[in-house]
């Protein structure tokens, strides 16, 4: 007869089972809220840590992953968005609150408030991690760029999937942001350029290279309005989150067909990724796209799973060349 209750029904009773029990969910629900916390998401699921908010032994095996994390010391996250953090876990939990998470909010409301600090990724199952310094404000010093976006993140994980596109090749980023999708082809590819035109983010994204140690990587300002500004040869490009001024759309595309017609034997291609906020400044990318005589192919996205990012937000994926 259970076969017939429901995914949420059952997802219920098991919960509430183990919990009596004294059982806690396997070791990967652990270390999925471990990288949820340090990415900063905002989909952390506290209906999967309820679990852990039970007996003090449980809070602590959540508290060594998530606010006890060894790598926060060397990479401080935004104190606003830990303090939010600490006040949720203290108001999930019906009991005693392990002694540890107070002393962490009093430290973290001792600390000036910033909405500056760092997150921490990884895509391939924790083979590499990679730290970024960011703002948990949408705008920031007059740019987007000094926070990551769901299709860079959607993207980054689609890469880690499709590693073999990047082998041996020369990579080239238009608006990389803090760097974060160009840090992690790094580790796939001979060399990746990031490029964009505002210096706060340059030098964000110069900040990601460093701290994480990437010596195949650099940072290079370029004007989609001067698209000669870039002359390094490259086979693939890449762009995530660039779609959203319809005034810089056919600067853009005028870009990336500059990149791709640089005359070369080799075969090149270019990756886009966007999250599909204004349908009408998409259809004008995609209508730019044709006018400058790039093929379009459409990427099969529907499977990629990530704890970074939900369903909900319309992401989409495209691949060019130029037709012959």
């Amino acid at each position: 007869q259970h076969y017939y209750i429901t995914n949420n029904l059952r997802f219920k009773l098991l919960t509430r089972r183990t919990m009596l029990a004294g059982e806690l969910p396997n070791n990967q629900v652990l270390e999925d809220l471990s990288l949820m916390f340090l990415g900063n998401c905002r989909l952390f699921s506290w209906h999967k840590a309820k679990p852990f908010l039970g007996s003090v032994g449980s809070q602590r095996m959540l508290y060594d992953k998530t606010i006890g994390h060894p790598t926060i010391s060397k990479y401080p996250m935004a104190s606003s968005y830990v303090q939010k953090f600490i006040k949720s876990w203290i108001n999930q939990v019906e009991g005693e609150v392990l002694e540890e998470v107070y002393d962490s909010l009093s430290v973290a409301l001792s600390k000036p408030s910033s909405q500056i600090g760092y997150k921490i990724y990884t895509f391939d199952g924790g083979v590499h991690y990679l730290a970024t310094r960011e703002t948990v404000a949408m705008c920031s010093k007059g740019t987007t760029g000094l926070q990551t976006w769901q299709a860079c993140l959607a993207m980054c994980q689609w890469a880690a999937e499709n590693c073999h596109i990047f082998q041996n090749k020369k990579v080239l980023e238009l608006g990389c942001g803090v760097g974060l999708l160009g840090g992690v082809i790094s580790h796939m590819c001979d060399q990746v350029t990031l490029t964009d035109h505002h210096q706060s983010v340059l030098s964000a994204a110069q900040h990601t290279l460093d701290i994480n140690n990437i010596n195949n990587g650099n940072v290079s300002a370029l004007d989609w309005t001067r698209i000669g500004d870039v002359e390094d040869e490259v086979d693939v490009v890449v762009a995530a989150d660039v779609v959203f001024d319809r005034t810089i759309l056919p600067h853009l595309v005028k870009t990336i067909k500059n990149k791709l017609s640089s005359p070369t034997d080799r075969d090149k291609v270019a990756y886009v990724c966007s999250t599909i906020r204004n349908k009408d400044t998409y259809n004008t990318f995609i209508e730019e796209i044709n006018d400058q005589g790039l093929s379009i192919d459409n990427l099969d996205l529907s499977g990629l799973k990530s704890v970074y990012f939900s369903g909900t937000d319309v992401i989409r994926l495209i691949k060019l060349r130029l037709t012959i």
